[in-house]
């Protein structure tokens, strides 16, 4: 995918979960949302430490599609918030992140690399909420572009089909019985 549908991808997952009732608390707590893309990179550790296949889609190795659910919670954060994908971010290229994630030993410090990007750009987003700072919109959309093109070359190192699991997940999603409103609402359905 390329960076348009990339960024095309991210408003379609923010409006089919902004009208299933994901996002009916447009100002939930940052960190929460972003704790979920962490869950799911953690989801990828265990799946590929049991060599596991994935649950909903049994084609798929487990970590191919927690690295898509991973993405795809990111993509809807990015959706809620107007961030924008560009795929020349001002200070990393594509080549330094697949040497970055080429040169780890092991699932474990690759998956680890990526919640350090994401709690990077948590931070930053956090920041630059402060309504004081307006220039950090750029540095915000290169750190959230930073983290997606990490993801997409995690991805590429292990020879996942990652937009395939993305787009698979997603329809996928759309018909999942603990995703529906009322479910949601019992007792231990989801929350967020």
């Amino acid at each position: 995918m390329n960076e348009q549908q990339i960024n095309q991808l991210s408003k379609e997952i923010f409006e089919f979960n902004k009208s299933v009732g994901w996002w009916d608390d447009m100002d939930r707590p940052v960190y929460q949302t972003l704790q979920l893309v962490s869950t799911e990179i953690a989801e990828a550790t265990e799946g590929a430490r049991k060599n596991l296949m994935d649950n909903h889609l049994p084609h798929r190795k487990s970590e191919e599609v927690e690295l898509a659910d991973a993405l795809i919670r990111i993509l809807d954060f990015g959706g809620r918030y107007d961030l924008v994908f560009v795929e020349k971010p001002t200070h990393v290229s594509f080549l330094e992140i697949a040497n970055d994630v080429k040169s780890f030993s092991c699932v474990s410090e690759v998956h680890f690399y990526l919640n350090v990007h994401l709690v990077n750009f948590s931070q930053v987003f956090s920041y630059s909420r402060n309504p004081k700072i307006d220039s950090m919109y750029r540095i915000v959309n290169d750190k959230y572009s930073f983290l997606i093109m990490a993801i997409i070359e995690t991805a590429n190192c292990y020879s996942y089909d990652l937009f395939g699991a993305v787009l698979e997940k997603f329809e996928f999603n759309k018909t999942r019985a603990d995703h529906k409103r009322e479910n949601r609402a019992k007792e231990h359905g989801k929350k967020f």
